[in-house]
């Protein structure tokens, strides 16, 4: 699945996407730019509205030591004005025409958009354009931004939860650079130079590793035209070369802290497959089937049945190095070793014995449900291309729902027994502190 909370961590919470509103009949068209540029147009006449995007291949795992935290607060940066658009104009000019201008940054890549009614893609799409190529970078925009993005980084820290993700991040990836915070350190940027952050800038946002994705209803012949003119004539240069994502075996760990919570948390997981292989689909189909929602195993079970938990549930992260299933549990201190058993018996009760077909159908059914109503908007659309494309898996965009289908209850059988066992099993909890 992929993550749409962009911004931390944090929030896990995964979200699916859909082919039926602009992947097949409603028609998108690919260009490849002689610069690098890849843009993508999926056109819906029955939309009133339009999303124009550029997403850069560049986040967290991009970075230094030295750089923790530089693409995010690029990110904060780039709408500070640019060429011709000075300031507070761009987001001004963009509420004027009733649209919307934001940004979020992930481990994988950075995404800018604006949201607007068709009759402004033109218009968006020139802004965007000039804020990539031509970024003012102020110094006393830099200087106030650290302040916000500081107090950003210092708020994420004060959250027990938020900390117990990123330490089960750097647990779970002991080599990869997934493990790498997407706020990064307070000591970076502070005293990051502006040298420093164009440097950043110059490298990583080049055509070769930017798409620029169109959703919605849009004049095809006049936005291709303005794409042709902007960033198709952007400055030539050659890609960084992508970091290494693949995670070796790691073994398996368990953890337990102390933290100013009321209850208990626990997030516990294993390293699964990337995205080269089609096993991220039975991947998906699997975390449903054990714990995605109401119907699955947890939560029957651990929830329901034997009540030690609040809530319990699990999903898959796709990236485009070693993807990470996870299980993630809220509970009394108390019942912490009971679930931490009662997870992996579910495990291996379902690679022993296999699931039934009425759990293969429901979490199909669901798979296919959350598809559809996370991708009724043009944003939602323009997101579903950016993510898979950024990843190198295109195809996906359309094959991902009939790749669900034809997995069977073996398949499920098959994804735990090759990447799931005790010995690799990893678990972080946080506890109340004692009294």
């Amino acid at each position: 699945m992929k993550n749409k909370n962009l911004m931390t961590a944090a929030a896990f919470a995964c979200a699916l996407m859909i082919s039926a509103y602009g992947c097949a009949s409603k028609g998108a068209g690919m260009t490849q730019y002689e610069n690098g540029l890849t843009s993508i147009f999926v056109h819906n006449d029955d939309s009133l509205t339009a999303s124009v995007n550029v997403y850069i291949r560049a986040g967290s795992v991009d970075e230094k030591p030295s750089q923790a935290g530089l693409s995010h607060f690029l990110e904060h940066l780039m709408f500070k004005g640019s060429k011709n658009y000075t300031g507070d104009e761009l987001s001004r000019r963009v509420e004027n025409m009733g649209g919307y201008i934001n940004a979020a940054t992930s481990k994988e890549f950075t995404m800018y958009y604006i949201n607007i009614q068709k009759d402004g893609v033109e218009e968006a799409l020139k802004m965007l354009a000039d804020v990539m190529q031509s970024p003012l970078f102020p110094q006393n925009e830099i200087d106030m931004e650290r302040k916000v993005v500081i107090e950003e980084i210092q708020r994420h820290s004060d959250k027990p939860v938020s900390v117990l993700y990123e330490s089960f991040f750097e647990t779970v990836y002991k080599h990869s650079a997934l493990k790498n915070s997407v706020l990064g350190t307070a000591d970076v940027i502070g005293s990051v130079s502006r040298d420093e952050i164009y440097d950043y800038y110059s490298t990583h946002y080049v055509p070769a590793k930017m798409i620029v994705v169109i959703s919605g209803n849009f004049d095809k012949n006049k936005t291709e035209k303005l794409v042709d003119e902007t960033f198709g004539k952007f400055e030539k240069k050659a890609a960084t070369q992508d970091p290494l994502l693949k995670e070796g075996a790691v073994a398996g760990a368990d953890t337990v802290k102390d933290g100013n919570v009321e209850v208990s948390y626990m997030l516990g997981g294993f390293l699964g497959p990337d995205i080269s292989s089609d096993d991220i689909y039975a991947a998906d189909l699997a975390l449903t089937v054990l714990g995605g929602g109401k119907s699955s195993r947890l939560y029957r079970v651990i929830k329901e049945e034997k009540q030690l938990a609040y809530s319990i549930g699990s999903s898959f992260m796709t990236t485009k190095g070693t993807g990470l299933a996870y299980v993630i549990s809220v509970f009394d201190a108390k019942n912490l070793e009971e679930i931490k058993t009662e997870i992996k018996k579910q495990i291996e009760s379902i690679i022993n014995e296999g699931i039934t077909e009425d759990e293969l159908a429901r979490a199909k059914l669901a798979i296919k449900t959350g598809w559809n109503f996370s991708h009724e908007t043009p944003s939602d659309v323009a997101y579903d291309y950016g993510f898979w494309n950024l990843l190198g898996k295109p195809g996906a965009v359309k094959n991902y729902l009939p790749q669900i289908e034809a997995l069977s209850g073996k398949d499920i059988q098959a994804f735990f027994a090759k990447y799931y066992s005790a010995d690799k099993f990893t678990t972080m909890a946080l506890k109340p502190k004692a009294k």
